[in-house]
């Protein structure tokens, strides 16, 4: 056999049509470092290929941004530090393609901070174990309109198989992942509607993504075969911004499964589900979500079946079934709208409300279905403690006022449930009283002292 034997294979890989020619050469490793002072911008990789390692030496870099570099259809090109890496800005341009760019061996080995991690005009890229925090989005993976490069506009490229998994998403000022475009159906420009370019088959998996002031992971304008799972949202919505506050978006456009999440304290929805085609969203935890400061606050999770006329979508079918919700506002618990009559019957069933006080008529409450020829079965009140974040005290304590009375202060140390809670007082004779204590609401505050009397 041929020691450099060239496998051809003609398909579309994603980007442009075309050969994609995997090598069979050994894996080498390359050592990258600074192509101006501080900084590493669009380096000659005109010698990498699949299966091959980029190392990036030294620990601060001002920006790093690759340019049509990458592996192949067999082997992806790795990128990864050679110790750990600061950057504020860390890009993909110009048909990068078959990478996958790790933080290594140690926990977030790769930190952007201040900036964003930059997917744009790419295919086939794997971001995986990366810390961002601090700047005003943490991803931004999509292609805007330019009217200089043809392949900008639909159907020029295909930004497909996208993979974002373990990474660390905190404090930022904007939305914690904007994932694909959010106007689908185009722009104008010179009196031309121009259509934005396609996703397809992203993945978002096992990321923790929190204290995001606007949304925490939105994906839109993604087609077919996309996922968002095992992901923990919280603190989401921190600025109260309408529009600008959901704790996972799946927009229009975009077909997808959504499952095994956790989302919890939020101001918006919790997830919302706008795209097309059949979608599954089971199995996720959503805690204290829709939290606006209004009375009925608004839905742990949303769906709206939104139109696209510039494709030709079959109507959306939502299957909701074996959520945990947990005190939910009394906008919604579950709320499936068919407002753009755009639906097939939806399905939602054994799905557990966890409420402090259910009203006699919860159900009618907490689940509002409006698709024509649903199926609404087998939902309950269930509060399963498993499901619960744990409760952290900062302080607690009894203090006893008379015979019959006690007062009870205590502190935790963030927003949590607590729909109640027990502790047993030890009187001086020996005798022990256990005091049940109830929140009024199900939810207290971090850091904010309460005081409660008990009667016995």
């Amino acid at each position: 056999m041929l020691k450099n034997l060239l496998m051809v294979f003609l398909l579309l890989v994603g980007g442009r049509a075309g050969f994609a020619q995997c090598s069979a050469a050994a894996p080498v490793t390359h050592y990258l470092t600074q192509t101006q002072p501080g900084e590493i911008y669009r380096p000659n990789g005109a010698n990498w290929k699949g299966g091959d390692t980029i190392r990036i030496t030294g620990i601060n870099y001002s920006v790093i941004e690759f340019y049509n570099v990458g592996g192949d259809a067999c082997r992806d090109l790795v990128i990864m530090p050679q110790t750990r890496l600061t950057t504020p800005a860390f890009r993909f341009k110009g048909n990068c393609h078959n990478i996958k760019v790790w933080g290594g061996p140690d926990r977030y080995g790769i930190k952007i901070q201040g900036g964003a991690l930059s997917i744009n005009k790419s295919h086939h890229i794997t971001a995986d174990n990366i810390e961002i925090s601090g700047g005003s989005i943490g991803v931004y993976c999509k292609q805007d309109y330019d009217a200089a490069d043809p392949e900008t506009w639909q159907p020029g490229y295909l930004m497909n198989k996208i993979k974002l998994t373990n990474l660390w998403i905190h404090d930022i000022n904007g939305e914690g992942m904007y994932v694909g475009h959010t106007s689908p159906n185009g722009i104008v420009y010179n009196g031309v509607n121009r259509i934005p370019i396609r996703l397809d088959s992203v993945e978002i998996s096992n990321c923790l993504v929190e204290r995001t002031q606007w949304d925490g992971i939105q994906l839109s304008n993604a087609r077919n075969g996309c996922k968002i799972f095992n992901n923990i949202v919280r603190d989401y919505g921190t600025i109260n911004l309408s529009s600008q506050q959901a704790g996972i978006i799946l927009g229009s456009n975009t077909n997808a499964d959504v499952y095994g999440n956790k989302i919890s304290r939020g101001t918006g929805n919790g997830i919302e589900l706008f795209g097309y085609g059949v979608i599954n969203c089971y199995n996720n935890v959503l805690d204290s979500c829709g939290w606006d400061g209004t009375a009925g606050g608004q839905q742990s999770l949303y769906a709206s079946d939104y139109l696209t006329p510039s494709e030709n979508n079959p109507k959306q079918t939502v299957r909701i079934y074996g959520n945990s919700i947990i005190q939910p506002k009394t906008s919604g618990a579950i709320f499936v709208t068919g407002y753009a009559n755009n639906s097939f019957p939806s399905l939602v069933e054994n799905n557990k409300i966890c409420l402090a006080s259910p009203p006699a008529n919860w159900l009618a409450v907490y689940i509002k279905i409006y698709t024509a020829g649903s199926t609404v079965r087998n939902n309950v009140i269930l509060c399963e403690s498993a499901i619960l974040l744990p409760v952290k005290f900062i302080s607690l304590a009894a203090v006893k006022k008379s015979d019959k009375t006690y007062e009870v202060t205590f502190e935790v140390e963030e927003d949590t449930n607590i729909g109640h809670y027990e502790i047993i007082v030890a009187e001086p004779s020996g005798e022990k009283r256990l005091l049940k204590i109830v929140m009024p609401d199900g939810h207290v505050q971090g850091r904010k002292k309460y005081t409660q009397t008990i009667l016995l």
